[in-house]
């Protein structure tokens, strides 16, 4: 790891002294809470793997938290619980919604949510309406992802700052190189004006770039409430890995080509099924 970038955002960026942590009966915890699956309604159709293959992987890379948030829809099952568990893994059930404002998507993700209230959060889709929901469920932990990354899924600098108390956290975009495209750059210096933890996830699609943005976070206990009461904190080291602009290009234009071509294929398909 000694050519990764690893930021602490707490103690004005002091060094990871691990000795400490140990001394005070604390782990490093390894999180991912922004990962989406085959299961996803949205964008599954160009994901190759489930819930059960990416708590395989998730294994063998030592990961303990992942937090899934798909698209749209609350994906939970109580057989994706138990199976992660088995696996010494916790696995904690989000969704990635779009405040939609004609085509613009103002992503925001919502983690520690009760799969019960799937109904009524799945129906949230405006700043205004996530505030009242958070105003009766204060265990919510509200995200807000690559907040400038792009100009139709991001929801820019207007509305983060606008609407900034709404969020437990920002992002840092896995989605950077070191030099030309770093939207991270600008969004640091919000989140330090504002005081808001910045922690790294990898927005999983795929699992080539899951192992190079995560965060390690700083808790005692191994459960929902620990783990995001440290992440509020700041309790957490950010591990993240800039990429290189070819690997940015091939992986933007890999996903889009799928996306087109099976968007292609479906529509021959519903074509096909309406004329026979």
């Amino acid at each position: 790891m000694t050519s990764w970038q690893i930021r602490r955002f707490r103690s004005k960026f002091k060094k990871i002294n691990a000795k400490a942590y140990f001394a005070k009966g604390l782990m490093m915890i390894k999180t991912s809470l922004h990962i989406h699956t085959f299961e996803d309604k949205v964008e599954g159709y160009i994901i190759k793997y489930n819930v059960y293959e990416l708590i395989d992987w998730a294994e063998q890379l030592g990961f303990k938290v992942l937090g899934l948030t798909c698209h749209k829809k609350i994906i939970y099952k109580n057989e994706y619980v138990d199976y992660a568990a088995s696996k010494g893994i916790l696995l904690l059930f989000g969704v990635e919604l779009a405040m939609r404002k004609k085509i613009k998507r103002n992503d925001l993700i919502l983690l520690n949510i009760d799969p019960r209230e799937a109904v009524t959060i799945e129906k949230i889709n405006s700043f205004e309406k996530l505030a009242e929901y958070k105003k009766q469920h204060r265990e919510i932990f509200v995200l807000a992802p690559h907040p400038l990354a792009t100009r139709i899924f991001s929801m820019g600098k207007k509305k983060l700052v606008k609407n900034i108390e709404l969020f437990d956290a920002v992002e840092h975009c896995w989605c950077y190189s070191r030099r030309l495209l770093n939207s991270n750059k600008k969004t640091v210096k919000i989140t330090e004006k504002f005081n808001k933890p910045f922690m790294a996830t990898s927005d999983a699609h795929s699992l080539r770039y899951f192992n190079t943005d995560y965060i390690l976070v700083d808790s005692e206990k191994l459960d929902p409430a620990s783990i995001f009461a440290a992440i509020k904190s700041g309790s957490f080291t950010n591990v993240t890995k800039p990429k290189k602009i070819y690997q940015l290009l091939w992986c933007v234009a890999n996903i889009q080509l799928k996306k087109y071509i099976l968007y292609i294929f479906k529509f021959r398909q519903i074509k096909k099924n309406r004329h026979s």
